[in-house]
């Protein structure tokens, strides 16, 4: 046992900057792993700790259409067993706000007559500022995703335009608003002192309204409560219902993304230092051939000779893993802090779940080490000493590399038909076969990690080159509503079409449709679906929405539904659908699929005739959808056309509109994915420098022979980077692909649940190619730097070795 721990500490100590490379590359793997497991176990369970704490809401009615009485449908819910109900909240709705005399646009908000306390549903928490049963005059409560988003404290003067008028109020708690409060969201509870609704809102011209939560005991029979409703009030709920899955879904989303992109990749670090460390493994046990080979003729079993071995790397994924464990703690309370942020207490901490399966995946990953460890190092029982002390290698291997050298590839790249400089980096690159693989596989993953992270981010902050592959219009211009009730249609509509810069307007409103239960032939009951109906008066086409396949519909019994939709219903292209509109039954044919992420894909889109057929004097206008002749005065026809109609409308670019919403999420991802391609990076350098120095330090008396006939130490580090940079160019290209197709695919998988299965991808080319290149970079300089060696030593010196 002495002589077998003298041996695994004499390799430690032999081969120290190469051990190091190995114990990071751990380390790295187990950061990321570990990290991502930590991340995915909170991600739920922060979500679901604050929705029991709060009590928060499976539903939301949003009573403005005045389709349902919010009173009769209150009062048949709270009459129910197994539900808690939330006070009938009365609100007005507001949109843009200005802190600081800057003007904040593209929010828009929920003023609410703050009730008397307790409330069973959709209890706030107070993240900072004074508790109090509701906000003290003049004073109002914000929620932690729009105070965390723009950057306002307690004590904040925040104003609010109400036509003419402005309202000016004093921040004085910000609090956690589950149902509301998610982050990248342009919509907002602000909660107002009551003496302060009533007298503010009283000669307001805008139209009261109401909302409600429902928090079911168990929420998987909310279909059978909505059913009973339908049959007891003689139809089914039409105003505006937000389901559980709306409400938690962009506090998992981002997470989820990060969690799914961080553990693949640390699974690929953890393969490539699994085979770095057998390539290490086979290439020390050759280097030490002869002497294994002596040792195992004294008497050195082949057991005791794997044990060496074992024993080395055992002790490296120990010093490894531990530090990698508790960096994770780090890095994942960061990420979390900055991703649900929203959640965030002040001077509370996130507590920190799934330490003990993260633990185990930490026990794994040494176990798996040792596993590899000992399949690799098995390969010195087949050492027979004779041959060792003859060959310094099997007689089989020796055989090999001849034949290798001299195969029709090494024969081209001889001295009398190449340059020098090329002959000497190709042939290290053909003699050292096992690692030029390496150093492919190596450049073409850390090329696609660094490709996929610019292309997922530049997807992000461009998403305005491809909102309608994510479900919105492709407009110009939008004009979001605020007040129904003041909005002057009719004025705007005059405008636009006087106003020679127009192209066309689409006049576009929605309302909740209800999918019938049904009774299939297996007799199993398929539960009533709400989901989301866009109503465009004008063309689906000129407005710029995109159906994954057919199209939009153009005449009234025509609909296009989102995936989810026809995921749940199983249904098609063709396909017929009943769908109740205002109480109403209609049949429609499927003319097309779509997806949005924007309710989760569970939506379809209508003309306005169909809603005619059923109301012939429905106007109703949420938005329009404005494009203009020349679109770089969009911008300055939005601004002109919002002074007009501030009063009652929101009129913004459409690039404006979807950066308030987007910019958060890229600026989130970003740390993620400079985390990962910094490390992906490190890990190219350490592991080509390790290879590359091996392979000199083999080849030491050739590249002395090459110093004595007249070549200098930089030509020849200059050809073996040469060789390694034409690799990693190779491997490169490879990683291109891979992050530009093959990874966006697999996150697809992760967003297929929340409406989209195609992910719009903004591609640049010169950012891909610049990126694909760190790796070249990365690679090239670690063996410029591993060639050191042959500057260091003299020609004569390393002849005579």
């Amino acid at each position: 046992m002495a002589a077998i721990l003298k041996l695994s500490f004499s390799y430690l100590t032999k081969n120290k900057i190469q051990n190091l490379f190995i114990t990071m590359l751990i380390l790295l793997s187990t950061l990321l792993v570990c990290t991502s497991v930590i991340i995915l176990a909170n991600t739920g369970y922060q979500f679901k700790e604050m929705h029991s704490r709060t009590n928060g809401s499976h539903q939301m009615l949003t009573f403005e259409k005045e389709l349902n009485d919010p009173q009769t449908v209150h009062d048949w819910w709270v009459a129910q067993n197994g539900v808690q109900v939330s006070p009938l909240l009365t609100y007005h709705t507001l949109s843009g706000m200005t802190l600081d005399n800057v003007d904040i646009p593209n929010i828009y908000l929920y003023m609410m007559n703050t009730p008397p306390p307790p409330w069973e549903v959709d209890q706030l928490v107070f993240a900072s500022g004074k508790e109090s049963p509701s906000p003290a005059q003049g004073n109002v409560w914000i929620p932690t995703s729009m105070a965390y988003s723009y950057n306002i404290t307690v004590g904040d003067v925040v104003q609010f335009r109400t036509g003419p008028a402005t309202l000016s109020l004093t921040v004085s708690a910000i609090v956690v608003d589950v149902p509301y409060g998610a982050p990248f969201s342009n919509t907002a509870r602000i909660w107002m002192n009551p003496g302060d609704y009533e007298h503010d809102f009283s000669m307001f011209a805008g139209k009261e309204h109401h909302m409600m939560g429902i928090h079911f005991d168990d929420y998987s029979t909310s279909s059978s409560y909505w059913d009973r409703y339908a049959s007891e009030t003689g139809s089914p709920f039409l105003e505006t219902k937000m389901e559980f899955e709306s409400i938690s879904s962009f506090y998992l989303i981002i997470n989820q993304i990060i969690g799914f992109i961080m553990i693949f990749l640390g699974a690929i670090m953890m393969v490539i230092a699994l085979i770095t460390i057998g390539f290490t493994i086979s290439d020390a046990i050759l280097a030490n051939y002869k002497t294994i080979g002596i040792l195992k003729s004294l008497g050195l079993t082949s057991r005791a000779t794997i044990a060496t071995y074992v024993i080395q790397y055992a002790l490296l994924s120990v010093i490894a893993v531990l530090p990698g464990l508790a960096l994770s703690m780090i890095v994942s309370k960061f990420i979390m802090s900055i991703s649900i942020s929203s959640l965030r207490i002040d001077n509370v901490e996130f507590p920190i779940k799934g330490i003990g399966a993260t633990m185990l995946v930490a026990m794994l990953l040494i176990v798996l080490i040792i596993s590899f460890v000992v399949l690799y190092a098995k390969k010195a029982r087949k050492i027979e000493p004779v041959q060792a002390i003859r060959y310094g290698m099997s007689e089989s291997d020796n055989v090999r590399m001849v034949k290798r050298m001299n195969s029709p590839l090494a024969h081209t790249a001889s001295f009398g038909k190449l340059p020098v400089s090329l002959v000497i980096g190709i042939r290290s690159l053909i003699k050292n076969s096992k690692s030029s693989v390496l150093m492919i596989l190596l450049t073409s993953v850390a090329a696609s990690v660094l490709v996929f992270g610019y292309v997922v981010l530049t997807s992000i902050i461009g998403i305005n080159q491809t909102a309608a592959q994510w479900g919105y219009d492709n407009a110009n211009i939008a004009a979001v509503v605020v007040d129904k009730t003041t909005f002057p249609k009719a004025a705007l509509q005059r405008v636009l079409e006087e106003d020679h810069r127009i192209k066309n307007v689409g006049w576009h409103g929605n309302l909740t449709g209800v999918i019938p239960s049904e009774v299939s032939s297996n007799h199993k009951t398929s539960p009533s679906i709400s989901l989301y109906l866009g109503v465009l008066d004008g063309s689906y086409k000129d407005s710029g929405f995109e159906t994954l396949r057919g199209n939009n519909p153009e005449h009234e019994n025509e609909i296009s539904i989102g995936v989810s939709v026809a995921k749940m219903l199983n249904k098609d292209l063709g396909d017929l659908i009943d769908l109740y509109i205002e109480g109403e039954k209609r049949t429609f044919i499927i003319s097309g699929i779509y997806q949005a992420i924007a309710n989760m894909s569970v939506s379809g889109r209508i003309t306005v005739q169909a809603v005619r057929s059923v109301n012939p004097s429905y106007s109703d206008v949420d938005v329009a959808f404005i494009n203009v002749i020349n679109p770089s005065q969009a911008g300055a026809i939005a601004a002109q056309l919002n002074e007009q109609f501030k009063d009652s409308a929101s009129i913004i670019t459409q690039k404006t509109l979807l950066d308030s919403v987007f910019a958060e999420a890229a600026n989130i991802l970003v740390y993620p994915m400079a985390l990962i391609g910094l490390l992906f990076i490190i890990v190219t350098f350490m592991i080509i420098f390790s290879t590359c120095r091996i392979s000199i330090r083999k080849e030491n008396k050739t590249y002395g022979i090459y110093k004595s006939i007249g070549m200098t130490s930089g030509s020849i580090r200059s050809s073996l980077t040469f060789g390694v940079a034409s690799l990693s160019l190779i491997g490169s290209v490879f990683g291109v692909v891979a992050g530009v197709y093959l990874l966006p695919r697999l996150l697809e998988q992760v967003l297929s649940r929340y409406g989209i299965v195609h992910l719009p991808l903004v591609l640049n080319g010169w950012g891909i190619l610049l990126f694909a290149c760190l790796s070249i970079l990365a690679a090239a300089t670690g063996c410029w730097l591993a060639s050191l060696e042959i500057r260091k030593a003299s020609p004569r010196m390393l002849v005579i070795e």
